[in-house]
């Protein structure tokens, strides 16, 4: 067996050659087995031009992260009887609407926090976002000029994105309960309903019966609050075909939504965050949640087409018979990923302060070799020949933003997407996988054509 420091070695060393590759400018990750730190490593830097390093107590965004808080938050008020997750959501939103009513009254909370309620990608989360990109200088070039756009049809809190959402032509994708599709407005409700049942303003809900009860002295969510502290990370983006990174100061908000990925904190109370879930939902002798409740919310109600289970703001995965319990989080700045695996007592935080790194790549190659088994690997799989590869061929966009383009070149298919393109190899009828093992899964209508395709959390409808 590896001693501890031969062990450490190998684990930065691993990090160091991945990080490097990918032009990571700065992260802090961390892994801590029943509480105590086994591992950490803090690589390059938070502000590139001024060297200054990276350390624990760096602020960083944390992007959808946040949405396992805003799930806690709801099973709180569950756990003092001010809502139920069976309650349906327009007892607590009227003013929620979908296209000619479909399936409007059967749409549950429970539905929201597991990403089943049938909503679609779409774009009322991004015109949240866009006054932020408007004001930034990088914006066009990042998000292109439809993205900032969306300015001049402003959506400033959860009321006007419900307006929005109304005045939107959009189908269900199913009765709620049946299909996952991972949904930014379904999250951004939340924070409404958090609103209204507690009677607080979020971001003082949070503070009272998150941060303060854990001695998260060093999370916030809006980004004003940021010059109140020192050891803040500076931001950088990749140039386009991911080619170079530069510093892009600019953050990007989402108005005054802040329950789908406003959180920015530091690894080290992003770990005190994380004791919940290691220890039942009691940390340091306060109740945060009951057994019940984080059992509840540790639930799968229903899993991906490519395989990922996700209960309530939490993904939960199972490698090699043990569960993985986390969430990751991804926009201009931050690429994150938290996880806990109660089995082992470990809990584990990766910040970076840059968009579009696989974070969970990262944090799975520090907790395997902690725990000393096998990355999973899909990348071995074998290919197979199929007889018509056209029929995946085409366009696929979403409301959301979320846009592939798939394509034959000689004898296998291409998929561009962000700039890049990605050899797909089909590894049985209807799921392809690319180089670094991500699973694309293509889901058929009623009568056997192509409809959509299903990419990481995210279905995404054929358009041609």
């Amino acid at each position: 067996m590896m001693n501890v420091a031969d062990q450490k070695e190998r684990i930065d060393q691993l990090l160091i050659k991945k990080c490097s590759v990918v032009k990571v400018p700065g992260m802090a990750l961390m892994v801590a087995k029943d509480g105590e730190t086994i591992y950490k490593h803090f690589y390059g830097y938070r502000d590139v031009d001024r060297e200054l390093p990276v350390d624990q107590d760096t602020i960083f965004g944390v992007a959808s992260i946040t949405k396992s808080l805003a799930a806690l938050a709801v099973m709180q008020l569950e756990d003092a009887n001010k809502l139920s997750v069976d309650d349906p959501v327009i007892k607590w939103l009227p003013e929620f609407k979908t296209p000619k009513n479909q399936y409007r009254d059967d749409i549950k909370i429970k539905h929201f926090l597991s990403h089943t309620s049938g909503l679609p990608g779409m774009n009322a989360v991004n015109r949240a976002r866009a006054l932020s990109k408007a004001k930034d200088p990088d914006g066009e070039y990042l998000s292109g000029k439809e993205a900032v756009a969306l300015s001049q049809e402003p959506v400033r809190n959860v009321v006007e994105l419900m307006n929005a959402m109304a005045e939107t032509d959009y189908e269900l994708l199913g009765p709620p309960g049946t299909m996952f599709n991972y949904s930014n407005e379904g999250f951004a409700m939340l924070q409404e309903i958090i609103e209204r049942a507690s009677g607080k303003p979020l971001i003082h809900y949070m503070k009272e019966h998150i941060f303060e009860p854990l001695g998260m002295t060093r999370s916030v969510f809006r980004t004003a609050e940021l010059h109140t502290f020192d050891n803040v990370t500076e931001l950088y983006a990749y140039t386009h075909g991911k080619t170079d990174v530069f510093h892009s100061p600019f953050w990007w908000d989402v108005s005054d939504i802040y329950t789908n990925g406003s959180l920015k904190t530091s690894a080290t109370d992003l770990m005190r965050y994380l004791e919940v879930y290691r220890l039942g939902g009691t940390v340091n002798g306060e109740k945060i949640i009951s057994e019940a409740s984080l059992k509840k919310m540790m639930t799968v109600p229903a899993v991906t087409p490519n395989g990922r289970g996700y209960g309530s703001g939490l993904q939960i995965d199972t490698h090699h018979g043990i569960d993985f319990i986390g969430h990751g989080g991804s926009i201009k700045g931050v690429s994150s990923h938290m996880k806990v695996i109660p089995k082992h007592g470990l809990t584990s935080v990766v910040l970076i302060n840059l968009m579009e790194v696989d974070s969970e790549n990262l944090l799975m190659t520090a907790l395997t070799e902690c725990l000393q088994m096998p990355m999973p690997d899909l990348t071995t799989l074998p290919s197979i020949t199929l007889d018509d590869l056209h029929i995946y061929t085409g366009t696929y966009q979403s409301q959301e933003g979320e846009q592939l383009d798939i394509t034959m070149e000689e004898d296998h298919l291409v998929m561009f997407t962000n700039h890049l393109q990605i050899n797909l190899k089909p590894i049985e009828r209807d799921r392809l996988i690319t180089p670094s093992g991500d699973m694309i899964v293509f889901i058929r209508d009623d009568e056997d054509r192509i409809k959509g395709v299903f990419k990481g959390l995210r279905y995404i409808p054929k358009l041609t």
